[in-house]
């Protein structure tokens, strides 16, 4: 079971993701069945610049990859770290290095050295979170400055009472609605990202036909 680790507060996640940050994506992949090719694909399709980083590649979804963050010839905001959890120390000091600003370990990646590393240097630290799953449970745009149909605004409380269960409020984005409990903050029993279908109020789901709607819980 992943450890329960402090997350950010949404704002700060909010003004991370929104300042449309140039994201090195480490460990890049060109197999799409890998989380990591699914990742970049949707971020690059809401805007981001994403620079895959991975020696053993030259080229992911269309973008020249980096074998290391000190190859990276751009300013890098977010370090996207997409590695074992043991290998991402020397990934920190990379990301510190190139100055980044957020050093932010996927799903089910967790190194206190690592984060103590990023910490010390001042980077934001966030651990064990998908990127492209934040940007759409906080209501981000789908592209910069887009204010185009179907985004939602940021929310200042994503969390809240459900109308149903009285625990949590329902979320709706532009492709998925999730469903958001305040225990999650204080019960790592409570999976962050479960699987579905989920017969309680933590989660999300995705629509059928792209639109917010309301999952059955």
């Amino acid at each position: 079971m992943t450890p329960h680790v402090p997350v950010p507060a949404d704002r700060i996640l909010r003004d991370l993701l929104g300042a449309r940050p140039v994201i090195a994506l480490v460990g890049a992949s060109s197999r799409p069945e890998r989380p990591s090719h699914t990742v970049m694909r949707q971020l690059l399709e809401w805007g981001y610049r994403v620079v895959p980083v991975n020696p053993n590649k030259r080229s992911v979804l269309g973008e020249t990859c980096h074998p290391d963050l000190l190859s990276v010839p751009w300013r890098i905001g977010l370090v996207d770290v997409f590695r074992r959890s043991d290998a991402t120390p020397p990934i920190a000091r990379e990301a510190v290095e190139v100055g980044a600003r957020t050093l932010w370990l996927q799903v089910g990646v967790v190194n206190e050295e690592a984060a103590q590393i990023a910490r010390a240097a001042g980077l934001i630290v966030v651990m064990d979170r998908c990127t492209a799953i934040e940007h759409e449970r906080l209501g981000l745009p789908m592209a910069p400055e887009s204010g185009s149909a179907g985004s939602l605004p940021a929310s200042s409380d994503a969390v809240g009472l459900c109308r149903d269960c009285r625990h949590s409020r329902q979320v709706p984005t532009t492709r998925a609605t999730y469903w958001l409990c305040r225990r999650s903050e204080s019960d790592p029993t409570f999976p962050r990202y479960p699987r579905l279908p989920l017969r309680s109020c933590r989660g999300f789901a995705w629509n059928e036909d792209g639109e917010a709607g309301t999952p059955e819980v």
